[in-house]
Formats: C-alpha cells, sequence, structure tokens
C-alpha cells in the first residue's frame, strides 16, 4: 500500500490547529521577552526598513541613549532612567520593546565584554 497525499478537504481540516499553535507559539515569545518593571535597558526593534540612523533618531526622541546595535539595522539596546521610556519609545514609532537579555542570543546583538582589570 503507498502512501497517499492528503486531499484538500483533510490539509484544510489541519490549518485551523496549525494557525493557532502558531498564534501560541508568537504569543509566548513575547510574553517571555516584555520588559521587566524597574528596567533600564530595552531592546527596540523598529520597521524591517528602518535604518541606523532611524533608530538613532527613535531613541533619541525618547530621550535615551545607544547602548548597542544588533545585527540588524532596525535592532537596537537602548537606556533610560525614565519610568515613561518604554511607552515613550512606542510613541517615537518602536514597534516592539522587549528585553534585551533574552534578544541577545536570538537576534545576534552581542553583549559588551569588558576584559578583567589587573
Amino acid at each position: 500500500m503507498s502512501p497517499q497525499c492528503p486531499t484538500g478537504r483533510e490539509s484544510s481540516a489541519l490549518l485551523p490547529p496549525l494557525l493557532l499553535s502558531l498564534v501560541t507559539l508568537v504569543g509566548a515569545f513575547l510574553i517571555g521577552t516584555m520588559p521587566r518593571e524597574g528596567q533600564t535597558q530595552y531592546a527596540v526593534i523598529a520597521a524591517p526598513w528602518a535604518g541606523l540612523a532611524e533608530m538613532v533618531g527613535l531613541v533619541a526622541a525618547a530621550d535615551g541613549a545607544i547602548v548597542n546595535v544588533g545585527g540588524l539595522s532596525n535592532v537596537i539596546i537602548a537606556q533610560s532612567d525614565s519610568a515613561t521610556f518604554s511607552s515613550d519609545l512606542y510613541r517615537a514609532g518602536a514597534w516592539l520593546v522587549l528585553d534585551p537579555i533574552v534578544l541577545r542570543g536570538c537576534l545576534g546583538i552581542a553583549a559588551a565584554h569588558h576584559p578583567a582589570q589587573s
């Protein structure tokens, strides 16, 4: 007996559970990377077509400082002691503001290395 490809009706029956799984995974990722209260550094993600100059302007508009840049031009690590910095970044045009520790490994953002002083 040879394996058969699913018919159109059978494959369309798989679509809802697959979409639900995808939405659940994305939601869990976003919840896990949301900034914590009292945090001062944030991973800022803007539109995919945003360049470094736009990212610098976005952080400056929110009265923050740039700590590091990501492997992608639309990802940057920013810092501010302002309690409203996260919402200020969204108002300035950020698409996502996340915990930078989680994203360092995922998006190629290298942590700053400080050699031991002797």
